[in-house]
C-alpha cells in the first residue's frame, strides 16, 4: 500500500478527526525510533481504544478499523443469537467492532497470552455496555494445558505450542461455548489451532450458528476443513474462502440445517468427497 494510499484509507477510517493527525503523527515518530509506548485513540462511535505501539496492536487496529475485514460479514451476522465468542481475541478489537455493530448481549473472549488480555481488558471494560467475560486460555480439542509458542510474529501470531504439565488451559469449545437457542456466533483466529478444533466438531456444532474464521492454511488447509465439516451433524454454507495458495484467509461459515440420516453404506460412499459437508454461497 502507497504512503498516500495509506494516509487515505486512515483518513476515511473509524478513527475521529482530531485521532487520524495523532495516529499519523504517532506512526511517523515510531518510525523514526522514538518510544510512543501506549496510546489511546478515540473512535467516531465514541469509543476509545487502547494500542500498546511498537507492538502488532497498531497492525491488528489497521485491519480491524481501516481495512475492514469483519465488515462483509456484519448483515449475514444480523439477527442471530445475540452471543459472541471470540476465539484469539488479541486485544479485544474485534470482538469490539463486532458488538457496536450488531449488538450483541454477551460477549466471550478467550486469549492466551496475558499482556494481551490485559490490554483487552482496558479496550472492552472501558467501552463495551454489556456483559464481557475474558478468559485467559487456548481453545483445543481437550481439557489440559499448553505453553504459548512465539514464532517471531509478534503479540498478533502468538501460537499454542506443546503440551504441559500445567501453565495456560486448554479448553474444549463445548466448554467455553454457552448454550443457548439458536447457537453463539463464534470469530476465531487461533494461529492454527484450528487443526485441533474443527476436527472435533460434531461435539460443538449444535453450539454455533455462525463463524468468522481465519484459516491458517500452512497448519490446515481448505481441504482438510471440508473434510471436517463433513463430519458435522449439520450442513454448513461457505461465504467466501481461500485464494490458491494463500497463507491466511478470512471467510464466514454459516451452519444449515441438520443433515438427514442416511444409510451407512452411502454415508461412506459420500465420505470420499471432502467437499460434500459445506456448499459455497
Amino acid at each position: 500500500m502507497g504512503v498516500f494510499n495509506k494516509l487515505r484509507r486512515i483518513a476515511e477510517s473509524e478513527l475521529s478527526g482530531g485521532d487520524v493527525f495523532w495516529y499519523v503523527m504517532d506512526e511517523v515518530l515510531e518510525r523514526a525510533g522514538f518510544d510512543t509506548a501506549e496510546r489511546s485513540y478515540r473512535l467516531r462511535d465514541g469509543s476509545t481504544v487502547f494500542l500498546r505501539r511498537g507492538t502488532t496492536d497498531a497492525k491488528v487496529f489497521e485491519e480491524v478499523f481501516i481495512d475492514l475485514i469483519y465488515a462483509p460479514f456484519v448483515a449475514l451476522v444480523k439477527g442471530r443469537p445475540p452471543v459472541l465468542v471470540d476465539l484469539g481475541a488479541n486485544v479485544g478489537l474485534s470482538a469490539l467492532f463486532l458488538e457496536r455493530r450488531l449488538d450483541f448481549d454477551r460477549v466471550i473472549a478467550i486469549e492466551p497470552d496475558l499482556d494481551n488480555l490485559q490490554a483487552l481488558r482496558r479496550n472492552l471494560d472501558d467501552n463495551l455496555s454489556v456483559p464481557c467475560e475474558s478468559i485467559q486460555a487456548f481453545a483445543g480439542a481437550e481439557r489440559g494445558f499448553a505453553k504459548v509458542h512465539d514464532a517471531g510474529y509478534g503479540a498478533w501470531g502468538l501460537r499454542m505450542g506443546e503440551a504441559a504439565e500445567s501453565g495456560i488451559p486448554v479448553l474444549p469449545l463445548a466448554e467455553i461455548v454457552p448454550r443457548v437457542p439458536g447457537g453463539v456466533v463464534l470469530k476465531c483466529d487461533i494461529e492454527g489451532a484450528e487443526r485441533h478444533l474443527f476436527p472435533q466438531i460434531d461435539a460443538w456444532d449444535e453450539l454455533v450458528s455462525f463463524i468468522i474464521l481465519e484459516l491458517h492454511t500452512e497448519f490446515f488447509t481448505m481441504e482438510q476443513l471440508f473434510r471436517s465439516l463433513a463430519d458435522s451433524r449439520y450442513e454448513w454454507h461457505l461465504h467466501g474462502g481461500a485464494e490458491p495458495g494463500a497463507l491466511l484467509a478470512v471467510f464466514a461459515l454459516e451452519r444449515g440445517a441438520l443433515k438427514l440420516q442416511s444409510h451407512p453404506l452411502q454415508s461412506k460412499l459420500d465420505s470420499r468427497d471432502y467437499s460434500c459437508g459445506a456448499a459455497a454461497v
